[in-house]
């Protein structure tokens, strides 16, 4: 149960928005007791409160633009929390409301299982029950915090707000997508371009380049803007779970089915129905997707009426596409469908010259994370920077820009700031040698040295194996002796790509 405490610290971003209000913190949570605990320590933290006792309850504040902030809980009467984040981010009707923060709030029990679905779904932070009232107040300036650049109205990354969208901006990029590589300018002037037709488009790069963000932001830019955006991620869930996600169901339709679902499918209507990783996809699924592709109807599982969908499709896969049609991975006939127009994303290695103005983009977004706002990059730490390869492409980056941010002791990032991995590969690189860490490691204690070098071998021993596996990931879990989701954690935790002919 959460204490209020007598000591809570100060928020680190400031209870008022730009326009002198105060943000307002929704809990939506069946617990009447949490409710006056959570409501002493907000408001006493300077936000305002408003709490909800079921799912429904709190969908209609939100529908009426209430929030700024939602702390919501995986176990409600009516329906789960993960239900209520699908319908919030799914469902045209709170369009307006999709870019506010989400905490998750579950019992060790309910984490481990919905929680893990909305995480990967998109909802960022968790708080597990039971939690101290500082740990509510840290979750909730974190997520502030981590939001806090979509509301500023401009910034050199071409970054918007709720309200509007940004033109295109040939010095930094399009949308939240920044860059001044020429490579990437050509893809900002055809994004500009297909956004204003329907066409089917494919989006092709590594793990990391940013291909969710492309989806989105031709979504922005097109006549469906106002409509609903609709990610599926392919590799969350197994084929049979999927299919009922994507195509709803009627009440009866399977065993658990108590009520009518719309699905994915139906929720896209009159918008953009993007889907992640479509090589993963089964082929069974693949041949009923390709049909609502041709139809534009479906129906949903267990029902007899015909649904028609109005939808702009955007695909997108870490692999070559034609390789993936060659290795029997993407049917040739969908592959067809959706290629209409390709975009292939650049690796982040290849884009280099775009480094430091990433780095500085994400210093703005994560500006103030740990009580320090990092003004400037000393010229070794941008040089350590732009010397690493980046495996992991710009999610990678970002990742580092994050943790440097969240850890910085002063204005100005220093090479010694940087992970010791980063300085070390760079190095190694830059000299033209693979340098060993074992002088390094003798720095560290015991455990931590240890960590780093079973944490370099996973990763290179993975590296290997997507080599020799052509990036086919059963293969590489037969070999690994491992399920094939522990391989998907692992590529994810190491930010390894997936692609068929290397994997860095």
């Amino acid at each position: 149960m959460i204490q209020p405490s007598q000591t809570s610290p100060e928020p680190v971003i400031p209870a008022a928005k730009t326009n002198g209000t105060r943000r307002t913190v929704l809990l939506i949570d069946n617990d009447l007791a949490l409710h006056d605990l959570c409501r002493t320590l907000v408001t006493r933290a300077g936000y305002d409160f408003l709490a909800a006792r079921d799912g429904s309850e709190g969908l209609e504040l939100l529908r009426r633009g209430k929030a700024d902030l939602v702390l919501l809980d995986l176990m409600l009467p009516d329906r789960d929390g993960y239900a209520v984040y699908q319908e919030l981010t799914g469902n045209a009707e709170y369009a307006h409301m999709r870019q506010v923060p989400v905490i998750m709030l579950a019992a060790p029990s309910a984490a481990a299982g919905r929680g893990k679905d909305a995480a990967e779904a998109g909802a960022g932070l968790q708080l597990q029950k039971p939690f101290a009232g500082p740990d509510l107040l840290r979750a909730i300036e974190h997520a502030f915090a981590a939001h806090n650049h979509r509301d500023r109205p401009s910034s050199p990354a071409g970054e918007t707000g709720r309200a509007g969208r940004a033109p295109l901006n040939a010095s930094f990029g399009f949308e939240s997508i920044v860059g001044k590589n020429q490579r990437m300018r050509e893809i900002f002037e055809r994004i500009r371009k297909v956004a204003k037709t329907d066409a089917n488009i494919l989006i092709y790069g590594e793990s990391g380049t940013g291909k969710e963000l492309i989806a989105r932001s031709i979504h922005a830019h097109s006549h469906r803007a106002k409509g609903p955006f609709i990610a599926v991620d392919c590799v969350a869930l197994p084929g049979n779970l999927l299919e009922s996600e994507l195509f709803g169901y009627e009440k009866g339709a399977f065993t658990g089915a108590v009520a009518a679902k719309r699905g994915l499918l139906e929720l896209a209507h009159g918008g953009t129905f993007f889907l992640d990783e479509i090589t993963e996809l089964n082929l069974d699924l693949q041949a009923k997707l390709l049909r609502v592709l041709q139809e534009r109807q479906f129906r949903r599982l267990g029902g007899k009426d015909l649904i028609e969908v109005d939808m702009r499709v955007i695909s997108a896969t870490n692999r070559e596409p034609f390789a993936a049609v060659k290795d029997r991975a993407l049917r040739h006939d969908l592959y067809y469908r959706l290629n209409v127009i390709p975009i292939a994303l650049p690796p982040l290695r290849e884009r280099k010259d775009d480094i430091p103005l990433l780095c500085q983009s994400f210093l703005e977004k994560f500006a103030g994370a740990g009580g320090t706002k990092v003004l400037e990059i000393s010229p070794d730490a941008l040089a350590c920077l732009v010397g690493y390869s980046w495996p992991g492409n710009v999610r990678e980056l970002q990742n580092v820009m994050e943790r440097v941010a969240s850890l910085a002791s002063g204005p100005r990032l220093e090479a010694a700031d940087l992970p010791g991995y980063l300085r070390e590969t760079a190095q190694g690189q830059s000299h033209g040698e693979d340098k060993a860490p074992a002088a390094h490691a003798a720095d560290l204690p015991l455990r931590e040295a240890r960590q780093q070098w079973v944490e370099k071998f996973e990763r290179d021993y993975l590296i290997e194996l997507m080599n020799r596996c052509n990036g086919n990931i059963s293969r590489v879990a037969r070999k690994a002796g491992v399920h094939r989701m522990t391989i998907y954690r692992m590529l994810k935790h190491y930010d390894i790509t997936l692609s068929p002919r290397r994997a860095q």
